[in-house]
């Protein structure tokens, strides 16, 4: 753990600019985050979250701190590799490790047999130890505010403990968590669409740690409700959406692009079966060979024998190109539409709102939160996640639009992507927690 004073810090006024550039004045905060893993090795869009809104918060003047879990043994080195990094240290959030209390450390990728998974989600349901280690270190921050986020490996046992330090207590769901004993609502190849017996004893676990939250926040209005509808929480506890912010600076003006010439559309990010990559190859495979020409470059990685299954399907058709890992600006200043095909229930994929920050309209599935930021002849189009011909069809409107359109379409896209810049989202968070203790 590291060293740090008893006493609190005082609380200071300090400036914050809205959207319109007006000054308001706004306490500062001692904020603990406590997620799961954070940058370095962060695992899953998540952690860069919260990195992004704890930067942000510190440049607001917060006085900002991280708490997160490493393999039993890796502490020192983890906070090494952290401040190697530069995510701690001067002027970024204070970062403090604890070990995982659980028999494994789930994200090395390694195989585990089922009975070792069912006795880390048995322990998982309420880790006394990890409740402990928290306890302490929230006896050496003491906080103002605790905003945990993806908290599997601590488990909810540390809502209890966070409540009781006298802190303000935030929970932000990222993913299904509280519901799902896999986390992510999907199983068999399909969306669940009610709890099976196993997520329901989660959910009355979890239920009863979830009493002590003051405010739910949520990155899309679909996991908010998703939650509310399973029990996870009551009609009483508050709950906002709460954007996430792209870290990258908006590009100064829409795109344009000459009626005919050549178009490429794009997808970025993981390669498994929930990301719908069948489905999209499945439907360029079904555009015709004539008329405006184009491609379709898929980036990113995956399990070897999975991505080999994806490159045989698209074998023969020289449209559609595999890029492997890219550079995410390399990957959106080369391509002219995003395509999201997610079959899951995403809360809401990264993807989107990057693209939006390049001015590239976005043909997203009509999944979980998808629906929330594309906004059918204005930022984009949807389809069916599980209807290729559907998605064929709203490749091919792209393919045909002349100039005039796809202009509007980019600059639809560039204006919605103001919507997720540092400020906008900060002062969005910063009027939660304005509301969090006036509310007290």
């Amino acid at each position: 753990m590291s060293d740090m004073s008893m006493a609190s810090i005082s609380m200071t006024s300090i400036s914050m600019t809205g959207r319109n550039g007006d000054s308001t004045s706004m306490t500062s905060r001692r904020i603990l985050f406590i997620i799961r893993s954070y940058r370095p090795d962060q695992v899953g869009g998540g952690a860069k979250s919260v990195q992004t809104l704890a930067e942000g918060l510190v440049e607001r003047g917060h006085d900002v701190h991280i708490l997160r879990l490493a393999p039993r043994g890796e502490e020192a080195a983890t906070l090494r590799a952290g401040m190697e990094a530069g995510v701690t240290g001067p002027g970024k959030p204070t970062l403090h490790v604890l070990p995982i209390r659980n028999i494994y450390w789930p994200y090395d990728k390694r195989r585990r047999s089922p009975a070792m998974k069912a006795v880390w989600h048995t322990l998982d349901l309420w880790n006394f130890r990890a409740a402990r280690d928290v306890r302490q270190m929230l006896d050496i921050i003491r906080p103002d505010v605790v905003n945990t986020s993806i908290i599997d490996g601590f488990s909810t046992a540390i809502l209890r403990e966070a409540k009781r330090s006298g802190a303000r207590l935030i929970h932000t769901m990222r993913d299904y968590y509280l519901i799902c004993s896999r986390s992510g609502m999907y199983r068999a190849g399909e969306n669940c669409t009610s709890l099976c017996s196993g997520c329901k004893v989660v959910a009355g676990v979890n239920r009863r740690q979830t009493r002590n939250v003051d405010m739910f926040l949520s990155n899309s209005a679909f996991v908010a409700e998703t939650h509310r509808r399973h029990g996870a929480f009551g009609d009483d506890k508050p709950c906002a959406v709460q954007w996430n912010v792209n870290d990258r600076p908006l590009v100064p003006e829409p795109r344009a692009l000459a009626d005919g010439a050549p178009m490429v559309f794009g997808y970025i990010g993981r390669l498994a079966p929930t990301k719908g990559v069948e489905k999209l190859i499945e439907a360029v495979r079904q555009l015709p060979q004539g008329g405006r020409p184009w491609t379709l470059v898929i980036a990113g990685d995956g399990e070897p024998g999975y991505v080999e299954g994806l490159k045989a399907q698209a074998a023969g058709d020289p449209r559609v190109k595999f890029l492997g890992w890219q550079a995410a600006e390399d990957f959106y200043g080369a391509v002219d539409v995003v395509i999201c095909p997610s079959v899951y229930n995403e809360p809401l994929p990264r993807v989107i709102y990057e693209a939006y920050g390049f001015a590239l309209p976005v043909v997203a599935s009509r999944v979980g939160g998808n629906p929330e930021v594309v906004t059918p002849g204005e930022t984009g189009e949807l389809y069916d996640g599980e209807d290729a011909a559907e998605l064929a069809e709203k490749i091919q409107h792209f393919r045909t639009l002349p100039a005039e359109t796809y202009a509007h379409y980019s600059a639809g896209a560039l204006d919605m992507g103001g919507v997720f810049t540092s400020g906008a989202v900060i002062d969005r968070y910063e009027s939660h927690l304005e509301k969090l203790f006036d509310a007290a």
